[in-house]
């Protein structure tokens, strides 16, 4: 990666820092501001700035100590330790000479991320960046709990350009009571949970086209009876039902527990704050997951797996993952049919919403964000990288996709290829997940053929997400809410995974525990909370 004075902008940041002084940073006078941001404050006079001009930039870098931020996201480690250590040595010599720091990531792996991520948190480790999402990652809930900083008082400082780019909106959506806690990407992230499966094992056995979860059904019974070695599904405790039940309904989700598990629903159709386990949808679901694991459509251990199944369907292990995600990983298709084209493999994707034109399908602009946890030493350097990355585009490719020649090439119409790299040179050494960019997202190059196809579908089913920056104030039902947890844990995810003798019986105990757990004074509160939210919206 080619490296480039920024004398210049170090000059904007040191005269930013001068007029808006030390506020949000305690004895630390680090620079701030960039020139394409509005001009300093009335009161410093124009001869404040030109007094401050001639020298800023071999000041700044004088006024900007080395410091190195601590990273913490969600990501396997590398495979090739060799090339993941060229990248870092470029990439921190990049950021040592633009802006006088470097990054120390710890990589924790993804097959238990919830609970490393609560350890990492709950360590008291001062991490300067650490990865943060509604929903899977609970950043409404770690926020609330003070365990990220509140970034206000720093973000016009230190992050301006981000602070002037993201839409209002946006900065209100990624606050918890009233205060921001991480910083959003400049783009909208949409995940349409979808059905992957091997298509040439569907067209080997004569099986029918998957358009509906009746179809699915007749697909996981062919792979049973015909392919002894291939597990129908592989994936991890009770997601089948997790993943796909909710787009197999007309709801959506309020307080996603974790992998689009969900206590409540809203009804868009009346306006209802229902409980899930006693909507009508939701048992009938139960009788159909107790059928498919009585078929042995999935592993009897079910709910002691790790396996993301989607791997589990690239390596040969299962025909088919209910937890697949698009369109982030159309490029499965195509990874399947490199490394697997001469054996005839090819996979199949059906999307939930498609056998269903009543399901929901919204964006969401906090989907991926950095946080800085509250006890990090260098807050603000931390946010001006995020600022300087997100308007160098050589940078963010590189932070985004790695090694041009080495982890990927450019196509003559300037999109990524990874066809042509060298085995072993697949790029994950860097957490892009928070630094999503649209204008300087490439398409990849090995995108799956029908890629425009899937994303029209989408982009016509898609809606605004009505809960996007909502957040359940639990204070006041924190015990119950605690406890409706354990008794899904313990109830409820066997027979969600269909591990039970008698569908009636688990049912009637699993929703007897959560009553006496606190259920219905919990829902009411929500629907309180949710109708209050709704009418304050525009």
């Amino acid at each position: 990666m080619k490296r480039k004075s920024v004398k210049k902008l170090m000059a904007m940041l040191l005269l930013s820092a001068m007029v808006l002084g030390s506020a949000a940073c305690g004895a630390k006078q680090e620079p701030a501001k960039e020139e394409t941001q509005e001009p300093a404050k009335e009161e410093t006079g124009e001869s404040a700035k030109e007094e401050a001009q001639p020298d800023a930039g071999e000041t700044a870098k004088e006024e900007l100590p080395y410091v190195e931020l601590k990273l913490y996201a969600i990501a396997d480690a590398p495979n090739n330790t060799d090339l993941a250590k060229q990248y870092w040595e470029e990439l921190n010599a990049t950021l040592k000479e633009e802006l006088n720091c470097t990054i120390d990531y710890t990589y924790a792996a993804g097959n238990d991320y919830k609970n490393n991520y609560a350890l990492a948190i709950a360590s008291g480790e001062k991490y300067d960046l650490i990865q943060a999402a509604p929903g899977w990652l609970d950043y409404q809930s770690y926020a609330a709990k003070n365990a990220f900083m509140p970034l206000d008082d720093l973000l016009p400082e230190y992050a301006p350009y981000l602070w002037e780019t993201i839409p209002r909106s946006t900065w209100d959506a990624a606050s918890v009571n009233g205060k921001i806690y991480a910083v959003p990407g400049l783009d909208t992230g949409v995940t349409a949970c979808t059905f992957v499966y091997r298509e040439d094992l569907r067209k080997k056995h004569n099986l029918p086209e998957i358009d509906s979860m009746d179809a699915i059904e007749t697909y996981l019974q062919g792979i049973k009876d015909n392919e002894p070695g291939i597990l129908p599904s592989d994936d991890y405790q009770c997601q089948v039902y997790g993943t796909s039940w909710i787009y197999n309904t007309p709801y959506i989700g309020i307080d996603e527990i974790h992998d689009r598990l969900f206590n409540f629903v809203y009804d868009p159709r009346n306006g209802e704050v229902l409980s899930v386990i006693e909507t009508p949808e939701y048992k009938d679901f139960m009788y159909k997951m107790k059928d498919w694991a009585d078929r042995g459509f999935w592993s009897s251990s079910v709910l002691s797996s790790t396996n993301w199944g989607v791997m589990q369907v690239l390596n040969g292990a299962a025909a088919a993952s209910f937890n697949e995600q698009l369109p982030g990983y159309n490029f499965h298709a195509t990874q399947v049919e490199q490394e697997h084209g001469d054996e005839g493999w090819e996979l199949g994707f059906y999307m939930y919403f498609e056998g269903n034109p009543d399901s929901v399908v919204s964006g969401s602009t906090t989907g991926g964000m950095a946080a800085v946890t509250a006890t990090a030493e260098n807050p603000e350097r931390a946010l001006m990288f995020l600022d300087y990355a997100q308007q160098h585009e050589e940078l963010w490719d590189f932070l985004n996709y790695g090694m041009e020649g080495i982890n990927y090439n450019l196509t003559a119409e300037g999109n990524l290829d990874t066809s042509s790299i060298e085995e072993g040179a697949a790029f994950n050494y860097f957490p892009s997940s928070f630094l999503g960019n649209a204008n300087f997202k490439k398409r990849q190059g090995n995108e799956w053929s029908e890629y425009d196809t899937m994303v029209e579908k989408i982009n016509n089913k898609l809606v605004p997400d009505i809960f996007e920056g909502f957040v359940l104030d639990k204070s006041s039902f924190e015990t119950e809410y605690t406890a409706l947890y354990n008794v899904q844990s313990e109830y409820g995810y066997p027979l969600q995974a269909g591990l039970v003798k008698d569908v009636d019986a688990a049912y009637e105990q699993y929703v007897a525990q959560a009553k006496a757990a606190g259920l219905d004074m919990v829902r009411e509160e929500v629907e309180k909370q949710v109708k209050e939210w709704l009418a304050s919206r525009p």
